[in-house]
């Protein structure tokens, strides 16, 4: 998010977008937040206690839990000690830089964004802040300049190098003691400075500040998902302990092992490819609320519930959650009356796809995928569409069926669905699972109906009343 911001805007005014998590002043303490601002309404949506509202500080924890291990947490994290550094000096100084010369810096910023044909008020970095807090930053900024070239003796002539100012911070930063590594940090701090800690919070409403609309909204949903999540559990008396927490790390570690996607990679090597422990990933709201909801669903829907429901009618119940088949496609999208953006008919899709099975004699199915098939989702994969049930949504009927008659490693001739046509290989058959294994995929499917269920009755709509859409609430902090 700092890099996106960085190479949109100016170099100053991109460190600007960077910087402003709180309000600075020559008085403020480490990582101060203006309650204010951390109790604004960004989103207000529909729960069964009535209209709710999510907060600029309850989005800023999230962002700040998720993104602090990533590139774009540990540049906000490195910005907010720099600022904390630069004004402890210049106050002890007396080196901090008059409001006229913070306007003139500003003032020379919009002429060269004017100048570059800019509309700074459309970039998400200062829509998400107002002048004032920009100000404070410039402060921050100059009186950096004059920290360095009072040390160094420098004439009015003479220039400040990035080089210097990075040099200076170097040596701050060792005289203060800096600690900004999260392994050292007790929960909630996301650095410290000396004998003060730089609350999370700040972090987070510095990665709030500089955010995408499209990256707020989607903390936005999550932070609604989680708490509806916690409301059910409180209402039907479930909670996560100590033990459930732990048997979940250790399901997923087992399912990780077992994966062969992830190549004989370690659950610790996984999580910390993402910037994760397991203790780190235990303490976050978001697993804990995934442990909740499994308990919440399981005694909402009993083991003998589920079992009368597939016994009702077995065949059905099967075609959802029972043994599912890894497939592959080669996909030619097709229409009936080709236009500029779908130049092929359904004959000319059927020959080149007769075409294409030919080489199969010579080439593997992922080759000839990866060259003929229209589907961007699967084509860089070799046309894998993962394990797939028989009645999925993730492909025609027509392709199902003809998928379902193959056995392991058989291709199809070519199949007609409404979109165009297919090629499909069965890459892999699972085995015939016990009712404990349908069971507990019939719960997996109600996790995510209750999910998508809560979502639809919330009814998000941003502080500007337009309401909020687009957003998976299950991909956000991945």
């Amino acid at each position: 998010m700092f890099q996106r911001v960085t190479q949109r805007l100016l170099p100053h005014l991109a460190a600007a977008a960077a910087l402003l998590a709180a309000p600075i002043c020559a008085q403020a303490t480490p990582g101060s937040i203006d309650p204010a601002d951390a109790s604004a309404p960004v989103a207000r949506y529909t729960s069964d206690q009535g209209e709710r509202i999510v907060t600029r500080g309850d989005v800023a924890l999230e962002m700040a839990f998720h993104l602090r291990r990533k590139d774009d947490g540990r540049a906000a994290c490195t910005q907010l000690v720099k600022s904390e550094l630069v004004r402890r000096a210049a106050q002890a100084s007396g080196v901090w830089p008059s409001q006229e010369s913070v306007q003139q810096r500003w003032n020379e910023l919009k002429a060269q964004l004017r100048a570059a044909g800019r509309d700074i008020e459309k970039e998400p970095a200062l829509r998400n802040t107002g002048e004032k807090a920009l100000l404070d930053y410039l402060a921050i900024d100059l009186a950096h300049e004059q920290l360095v070239r009072k040390e160094l003796s420098l004439g009015k002539s003479e220039q400040v190098s990035p080089a210097m100012l990075e040099l200076w911070v170097k040596e701050a930063r060792e005289r203060a003691k800096v600690v900004d590594d999260p392994d050292q940090l007790p929960l909630g701090t996301a650095a410290r400075i000396g004998e003060d800690g730089v609350p999370l919070l700040a972090l987070g409403m510095l990665l709030l500040r500089s955010s995408e609309q499209s990256e707020l909204d989607k903390f936005v949903r999550q932070v609604v998902a989680l708490d509806g999540i916690e409301q059910a559990a409180r209402e039907n008396g479930v909670e996560a302990t100590p033990e459930d927490l732990r048997a979940e790390l250790e399901l997923r570690r087992t399912m990780a092992d077992k994966d062969p996607r992830y190549g004989g990679l370690s659950f610790e090597q996984l999580l910390r490819a993402q910037g994760l422990t397991p203790d780190l990933l235990a303490q976050s709201r978001v697993f804990r609320a995934q442990t909740l909801q499994k308990k919440l669903i399981a005694k909402l829907h009993p083991r003998q519930q589920l079992l009368a429901r597939l016994a009702s009618d077995r065949e059905a119940e099967l075609q959802r959650f029972g043994p599912r088949r890894n497939l592959a496609i080669v996909f030619v999208r097709a229409l009936e009356e080709p236009n500029a953006l779908v130049p092929k008919d359904f004959a000319k899709a059927e020959e080149q796809l007769r075409a294409a099975k030919q080489r199969l004699d010579t080439e593997t199915f992922a080759n000839v995928a990866r060259i003929e098939s229209d589907d961007a989702g699967t084509k860089m994969r070799g046309g894998d569409c993962g394990w797939i049930a028989r009645k999925g949504r993730d492909l025609p009927e027509p392709v199902l069926e003809a998928a379902w008659a193959l056995p392991q490693g058989g291709v199809s001739d070519v199949v007609r669905a409404k979109d165009g046509c297919y090629l499909v290989k069965t890459l892999g058959i699972e085995p015939t699972l016990d009712d404990d294994a349908i069971i507990g995929r019939m719960r997996e499917s109600l996790v995510e109906e209750f999910t998508i269920n809560l979502m639809k009755r919330a009814d998000i709509r941003r502080a500007d009343g337009k309401r909020l859409d687009g957003d998976d609430p299950t991909e956000a902090g991945k």
